[in-house]
């Protein structure tokens, strides 16, 4: 083994409530009881609570992922599918979660309702957009600029 290589230990749910606070035994709870492990494992799950995310984004994901779970039952799973974009973004967990809460607000006051694969794809396109490649830009405000001169049709 090298020691200079640090392992890091693999979280369990009751790690994440020690680390993270007891406030977080609810909503990880509901997560569990509310979406089976074929649509969010537990590993996926930790995932989601890495770094700066918040109880409101963990709950919106669990809303967006069960609904999802209901409009694709088979197939590649909402959280897999969030995941692999994620990964390939030049944005991080957090700012994912934050464009996610923008655009679900957005949606909400607009009363309109889409599909996680057609969320991805728009949000994606943000990313994609020359607005961004040519400026790297902060993406809430990409966002917020895009769903304001462009809207969203999907």
């Amino acid at each position: 083994m090298n020691p200079n290589k640090v392992e890091k230990k693999i979280l369990t749910l009751e790690d994440v409530i020690e680390l993270k606070g007891e406030e977080w035994r609810t909503p990880l709870a509901y997560a569990r009881a509310t979406l089976p492990d074929k649509f969010l494992t537990d590993k996926n799950l930790i995932r989601l609570t890495k770094g700066r995310c918040t109880i409101k984004h963990l709950e919106l994901m669990v809303v967006i992922l069960f609904q999802d779970s209901k409009e694709r039952p088979v197939g590649v799973t909402g959280i897999d599918q969030f995941f692999y974009v994620v990964d390939r973004s030049d944005f991080n967990l957090f700012d994912w979660l934050e464009v996610f809460t923008l655009f679900n607000n957005w949606l909400q006051t607009n009363q309109r309702k889409t599909p996680l694969p057609k969320m991805l794809g728009y949000l994606q396109c943000c990313e994609d957009s020359p607005e961004n490649k040519d400026i790297n830009r902060n993406f809430i405000e990409l966002v917020k600029e895009m769903l304001d001169q462009h809207g969203f049709i999907g």
